[in-house]
């Protein structure tokens, strides 16, 4: 039957992935209904060919497999065969590609984000248990090694694998951490260029006594600068880049995807996205802080300077957007002007 199977993939030029015979039952007993024979091809579609049970006198009995197949929209079948249970799931939500995706990274940052919060609190409520209990832990793995390679039994070798699986786990949790870390230091390297410079230039310059500046004038030139440096100026935020440990140092080929990604994040497209969700989050509390009890979330002064910061950055955005519109039409303005200096005879 496999031969017959093959044939057919081949007459669609498609390539069968996996086969399975599936029993429909019903009852507590598993009483058999109907049998099949589900082929999985490489485009995901999946095939059934029906089986047959012959009986003749109560003692001839045999299954025969029929020739012609039809394309399964069983879903129970589906689900037995095709192991992409995840992406099924996903084409029945009807969610786009780029939601899929935002969904992806999402689930990626909150999974880093608990797994640093839980070695944090870790290493906060019990570093000494903790230091002690890793340093035993690999004295004990390094000697079960040793004594394994003077005297390779197989309870030696049983114990130095049951041993290393808390040292895979702990690999585990460090490598999921790795993409939460290149995001989160993406921006904060960024960031701290973009909004740190300008901090301690000013900073350093009204200590100085060279100028008088207020603390929330401060913060208006810093929030305002460093929005329109890091989401303006994609030349310097990829110098930035290249001058962390996010860069590409050519000893492993994961760096090189490291920096791409690193390179892609401070695109100015997600830049401004990123700082309007920010802005978004800090005005929408904020708001709500003075409307409901007065308050404020840094106080009166520091809040207002970073409204500011932000109507600035927005108008700037703004007035990029339209200055690329306005290009298009300067050639016919300069025509029209010209025509300013032609008089009558």
């Amino acid at each position: 039957m496999d031969n017959i199977v093959n044939e057919d993939a081949k007459a669609v030029r498609r390539t069968v992935i996996r086969t399975l015979v599936n029993h429909d039952t019903k009852g507590t007993y598993g009483i058999v209904e109907a049998s099949c024979l589900l082929v999985l091809l490489d485009n995901g579609e999946v095939w059934e060919y029906p089986i047959i049970y012959h009986k003749h006198n109560n003692q001839d009995t045999y299954f025969e497999c029929e020739r012609a197949h039809i394309v399964s929209n069983n879903q129970n079948h589906i689900h037995r065969i095709n192991p992409q249970k995840w992406k099924r799931f996903i084409n029945r939500l009807k969610l786009s590609e780029k939601t899929c995706l935002g969904l992806l990274l999402t689930t990626i940052l909150v999974v880093g984000f608990l797994i640093l919060v839980g070695f944090y609190w870790i290493m906060k409520n019990y570093i000494w248990q903790s230091l002690l209990i890793f340093v035993g832990y690999l004295f004990l793995y390094s000697l079960i090694g040793w004594i394994y390679l003077k005297w390779p039994v197989k309870i030696l070798n049983a114990i130095r694998f049951s041993m290393s699986i808390p040292l895979e786990i702990l690999i585990f949790l460090f490598r999921a951490i790795s993409p939460f870390f290149t995001i989160v230091g993406t921006y904060l390297f960024v960031a701290l260029f973009t909004f740190g410079v300008p901090a301690i230039i000013l900073t350093g310059l009204s200590r100085l006594g060279w100028i008088v500046l207020r603390p929330e004038t401060i913060t208006f030139i810093i929030f305002t600068i460093g929005s329109i440096l890091c989401s303006n100026s994609y030349r310097s935020t990829k110098w930035i880049i290249h001058q962390t440990p996010l860069k590409d140092w050519g000893n492993h080929r994961y760096e090189a995807y490291r920096e791409k990604l690193a390179i892609y994040l401070i695109h100015p497209s997600n830049v401004i996205y990123l700082l309007y969700l920010i802005y978004f989050i800090f005005l929408g509390v904020s708001g709500f802080l003075q409307i409901e009890d007065g308050s404020y979330l840094i106080s009166k002064d520091f809040d207002a300077a970073i409204l500011k910061a932000f109507l600035v950055f927005m108008a700037f955005a703004n007035m990029r957007t339209k200055s690329r519109e306005a290009k298009a039409d300067i050639k016919e303005l300069l025509q029209q002007t010209l025509k300013l200096f032609v008089h009558d005879k």
